[in-house]
């Protein structure tokens, strides 16, 4: 079995709030402006981590919590980033 070396914890409650809400994950990299690879790597834990801005983008423009999907992802909450 192969190893994977991971740099970060993967996002898994945010690529399943992806997969729920039939969002492709090259929206998202669009929405951030990297790669498709860049994103799948950052969300995957195999790559660098989010910025603060990154995340502030993706939650304001899904309308989620950073806390809740990034910061925090074993524990529900429901703070969201405000414009």
């Amino acid at each position: 079995m192969k190893s994977v070396n991971r740099r970060h914890a993967p996002y898994t409650k945010f690529k399943a709030f992806l997969s729920e809400n039939g969002v492709k994950q090259s929206e998202v990299a669009t929405l951030l402006g990297k790669s498709n690879s860049a994103l799948n790597q950052n969300l995957n834990g195999t790559g660098g981590d989010f910025s603060l801005s990154e995340v502030r983008v993706i939650c304001l423009h899904y309308g989620i919590s950073a806390d809740e999907y990034f910061l925090r992802p074993q524990v529900s909450n429901t703070k969201r980033f405000t414009a």
